[in-house]
């Protein structure tokens, strides 16, 4: 008798701690490494609730989480081409932007201007369902350390040629292909002058040539720009935050830029992404959400954030603060924080005219998509 009365005891002082803590939930599905812990806790403490964060490392596993409804998340992180996807699936709460005072289109940067423009042409209102997070470009990657092909590199006219044509690279060069078929499409397009966006025979077909026609020596995801950095590849294609977290890594044993055995091309004509808060349509927390979303938009704690993720950020203000660091008796010498303030104005640099350049991905059909998938695996064979 005394055992059932001390477990029942233990249950009723947790219903009523539970009871009593009457702390709301917000519940977010993010990227893994992509939100400062302390701006989340600074967030909690200031709106007295608990921000729960589960993970997924694909926007087609953002998608069949949300779809599937198991669980109900109120905060979604997507790329482009999935929050199109998630719209058209009607997944997506369309956002009451009076709720959310810190956005304005003025305030972000030139690139991601350029990018809400494309995806409301796309689809128009599409902007209406989501708000930038942070944003970025894919290029290649390469090593150094080869005279040669830096060479060749510094005169090639279609930087792609530099991963489908081995005959204007130094024997033995050593190329990396990401694993994903839509990207590993999209640099096959980019080489062939297509659209990288279209659905056609004539793109598969130029895919498939395109691919039986050279070899990789590898096809990663992280992977890649470990060989590089490590000297195992010589070329591969990439997101440029990819190659930024191997130059962070390199940077954190030596602040001499000069000694860095790898670079980064990225071309003109380049896949720009950006990656989005949006409220699913389901969402039990939707005034939270608002306010959770209105609060990463303060440039203060944006520019909180990105110092730790080391993404581009999509705000002008917080994109100001980064780029002009400089130590004084008020701000310590940080040398991450040189070093962040280095890679965003060398890599994002905002051109003089504010010319926008770069193509946002656009959602393909199922069918399409399974068919590169095949190209790409037979490939590989």
């Amino acid at each position: 008798m005394k055992k059932i009365f001390s477990f029942l005891a233990l249950i009723l002082i947790l219903f009523v701690s539970s009871s009593c803590s009457g702390r709301e939930k917000l519940l977010i599905l993010n990227w893994g490494e992509y939100i400062n812990d302390e701006v989340v806790q600074n967030f909690e403490n200031e709106y007295n609730c608990d921000v729960v964060i589960s993970l997924a490392d694909s926007n087609e596993l953002f998608y069949s989480k949300v779809k599937s409804g198991t669980t109900v998340f109120d905060i979604v992180v997507p790329s482009d081409y999935m929050v199109e996807k998630m719209y058209q699936n009607d997944l997506l709460l369309e956002l009451d932007f009076s709720k959310i005072p810190n956005y304005s289109y003025d305030a972000f940067l030139p690139g991601v201007q350029g990018i809400l423009d494309d995806l409301n042409e796309r689809i128009n209102g599409l902007t209406n369902y989501f708000v930038p997070y942070f944003w970025g470009t894919w290029g290649i990657m390469y090593n150094k350390t080869n005279e040669e092909l830096l060479d060749t590199i510094a005169n090639v006219s279609n930087p792609y040629s530099l991963l489908f044509d081995r005959s204007i690279l130094p024997s033995n060069t050593r190329i990396g292909m990401y694993e994903t078929p839509r990207y590993a499409y999209s640099a096959a397009m980019f080489y062939n002058n297509l659209n990288v966006n279209e659905e056609s025979d004539i793109n598969l077909a130029a895919f498939e040539e395109t691919l039986n026609n050279i070899h990789f020596d590898m096809w990663g995801t992280d992977t890649l720009k470990k060989a590089v950095s490590a000297n195992n590849l010589d070329l591969a294609y990439m997101w440029t935050g990819d190659f930024l977290d191997m130059l962070y890594t390199e940077l954190e044993e030596s602040t001499d830029i000069s000694t860095l055995t790898f670079d980064i091309l990225i071309p003109d004509n380049t896949i720009a992404f950006m990656d989005n808060l949006v409220i699913t349509k389901k969402a039990r927390h939707v005034d939270l959400a608002y306010k959770f979303i209105n609060y990463l938009l303060e440039p203060e704690n944006a520019y909180l954030n990105a110092n730790v993720v080391g993404y581009c950020t999509p705000l002008q203000a917080t994109y100001d603060m980064i780029v002009n660091y400089e130590p004084n008796e008020n701000n310590p010498d940080n040398i991450w924080l040189t070093n962040f303030a280095y890679a965003v104005s060398t890599y994002y640099p905002i051109l003089p005219n504010k010319e926008y350049k770069g193509t946002v991905l656009a959602n393909i059909s199922r069918e399409y998509l399974n068919d590169i998938t095949m190209i790409c695996n037979n490939s590989k064979v």
